[in-house]
């Protein structure tokens, strides 16, 4: 089942649709994607393919874990993201045991049977291993580098607070989205806020997936969000907050942020 949605432009503060609260949300988000300078905005360095899913364990708001969320959406490979935020049991206890430590970022390659901590070491093995070209140098861990991805992450808010969801979902959520996206962003963030893994389905401008994406769905617009738990489908981060919120959270009051995913 797919889900309607409206789309929603938040800085047209003269609908009265849209709040103050809902701008401030969207164009710090926008002011986010704007630090990192087009980071993960775009496929640009794609080589060969791995020939099974790569797991990441990592924190939204972890300017290291930015980095790698980057250098897979301009590789355009999908990823298996286990969110970490500090209080959240399941997911760090899985990666205290196939790390022997709690640090994000971490990832594990079951295609070669690589795994790797720590951004530069794993910006560099993805490089390598599935670039075409040597890593931009938007991609490094450089002190400037970090420091804007730092600074993307206190316009955010900082920390993401977890939240234990009512109920965990059996089958990873599937999202498609890529890293840039301030629409994309607010969404990852709730999944974040709940520890909710999800499969990362990177569609970054340039992403041969699009024309497939909108063959299927009828129109090139992310997010898209598929829950293969419940089997429903939608649009719009309007529409998947709210459902988040009903079929997942016990910790938020309120949906916060009425924002619609945007044409890419």
């Amino acid at each position: 089942m797919q889900i309607a949605g409206r789309s929603l432009r938040p800085l047209e503060l003269w609908r009265p649709d849209v709040t103050l609260d809902d701008a401030r949300n969207f164009a710090s988000s926008v002011a986010a994607s704007a630090l990192r300078v087009g980071a993960g905005a775009r496929v640009t360095f794609a080589g060969p393919r791995p020939s099974d899913v790569i797991m990441l364990y990592e924190r939204e708001s972890c300017p290291h874990s930015r980095l790698v969320r980057e250098t897979l959406s301009e590789l355009d490979i999908d990823v298996l993201i286990k969110p970490c935020p500090p209080g959240e049991h399941a997911h760090n206890r899985e990666l205290r045991d196939v790390s022997g430590k709690g640090e994000v970022p971490f990832l594990v390659d079951r295609s070669t049977r690589v795994s790797l901590a720590g951004s530069a070491n794993i910006v560099r093995y993805l490089t390598e291993r599935y670039g075409s070209q040597a890593t931009p140098l938007r991609l490094r861990s450089s002190a400037v580098t970090l420091l804007a991805s730092r600074l993307a992450s206190s316009l955010r808010g900082g920390e993401i607070r977890y939240g234990e969801p009512k109920r965990r979902p059996e089958q990873p959520l599937e999202i498609w989205n890529y890293e840039a996206s301030p629409y994309c962003r607010i969404v990852r963030e709730r999944l974040a806020e709940l520890g909710i893994a999800y499969l990362s389905r990177n569609v970054a401008h340039k992403s041969p997936k699009r024309s497939a994406f909108k063959q299927r769905f009828g129109r090139e617009e992310f997010p898209y969000m598929f829950d293969p738990n419940t089997h429903v489908g939608m649009f719009d981060t309007e529409n998947i907050l709210r459902y988040l919120k009903d079929t997942y959270a016990s910790c938020f009051d309120a949906v916060p942020a009425e924002i619609s995913s945007h044409p890419a």
